[in-house]
């Protein structure tokens, strides 16, 4: 008899519904994720503390809180604080970048990446964060 692991729980906080749908295809190849969805920074504030996931990946602009300041906010939570953040943009300004990794992001793509870029880093950040 084999134990099946828990379920790694990928977040995404993005307002684009397009790219919500080809995020939740390339996460759906893995038989152990769960995706949990949210279309703006409250919401994906409070879905981050009611599903404590294995990893965010959260839009820069949204229309109610940038997405800065949603990952201060994260990185602020005990729930959080730890979790990994792959921050998505359609801006590659330098200082952007800056701020992210200053804040806390783990990882930092424009959303002119190829989806097998992004597959492999959310692959890769997948593999590598805490398990329960």
């Amino acid at each position: 008899m084999f134990f099946i692991a828990n379920k790694k729980k990928v977040l995404i906080i993005d307002d684009d519904p397009s790219l919500q749908r080809l995020l939740h295809a390339r996460l759906e190849r893995h038989e152990n994720v769960k995706i949990i969805k949210a279309m703006d920074g409250k919401n994906g504030l409070i879905q981050a503390s009611l599903h404590n996931p294995d990893l965010i990946i959260l839009d820069w602009m949204l229309p109610d809180i940038q997405g800065i300041e949603v990952l201060e906010r994260l990185k602020c939570e005990r729930k959080t604080k730890n979790t990994p953040v792959l921050m998505l943009t359609g801006c590659n300004k330098t200082g952007n970048i800056e701020d992210a990794f200053y804040l806390g992001a783990d990882a930092y793509l424009t959303k002119t990446a190829s989806l097998q870029i992004l597959g492999k880093k959310v692959d890769e950040m997948l593999s590598s964060s805490r398990s329960y």
